[in-house]
């Protein structure tokens, strides 16, 4: 990209907004350990979202590769992928016919970190502390790779519904590291966010393709909801009954 310091804050502050009109993508998040440069990340699901609703519907499973490496015995059904639908604080697991609620969240709510798209929200708190790093191809898209912070306050502003804040001191919630990856125009193919809530070494990743694509999520009404308690929900998560 041509142009000075003021041209590059403005385009990374803008990817957030331009990545949510592109209407609907393709996406699949995880986790990376031990960087900030993206390289191998544990893929922990994939699917579809529509941003105008702000619905999303992957199939994910629970467990990263990397803890699984390290446990001797794996349950089978923390390596199953799971059908899920994000809708704002909700977070509904598909268990047989029926869609079971994980947590208490409100449709109007805002997201939870651990949301697929938790990190393209925290991107609208992106800050004027950005470095442009190079170009990179993402899939079959050539990026430019900016190195920058998140101000997770300044998000919540910009956002009608907010943004949840994980645990950990203020201060450092307004400057969390973060690299993002922007096609030519201006939208985010690939988002990392260091962990807000636990281990640094660990970075939230999300990345977007097929802008545009159909999509048709079918979120069930409210009273088609299972609401159990935590040890039939933990009964339901280990069975699937």
């Amino acid at each position: 990209m041509v142009g000075g310091p003021e041209d590059v804050s403005a385009r990374v502050s803008a990817a957030a907004g331009r990545t949510y009109a592109a209407g609907t993508a393709r996406l699949s998040f995880g986790l990376l350990r031990g960087g900030s440069v993206v390289g191998e990340w544990d893929r922990l699901g994939e699917g579809v979202v529509d941003f105008a609703a702000r619905l999303a519907q992957v199939s994910r499973v629970f467990l990263p590769g990397h803890m699984q490496e390290n446990l001797q015995s794996v349950p089978e059904a923390l390596t199953r992928p799971r059908d899920m639908l994000y809708q704002g604080a909700t977070e509904l697991m598909r268990s047989g016919d029926s869609w079971v609620a994980v947590g208490s969240g409100e449709r109007d709510g805002p997201r939870h970190h651990g949301d697929p798209l938790w990190p393209l929200d925290a991107l609208f708190g992106a800050t004027d502390d950005i470095v442009e790093v190079g170009t990179d191809a993402i899939g079959d898209v050539n990026t430019t790779h900016y190195r920058l912070a998140v101000d997770l306050a300044a998000a919540d502003e910009l956002l009608t519904m907010g943004i949840e804040m994980p645990e950990g001191p203020f201060r450092r919630l307004r400057q969390l590291p973060a690299e993002v990856w922007l096609d030519d125009v201006g939208r985010a193919r690939l988002i990392a966010i260091q962990n807000a809530a636990g281990n640094r070494e660990v970075w939230k990743v999300v990345e977007f393709w097929d802008f545009g694509v159909s999509v048709a999520i079918s979120p069930p009404d409210a009273g088609e909801i299972l609401t159990p308690d935590v040890t039939d929900l933990q009964r339901i998560f280990m069975g699937d009954t």
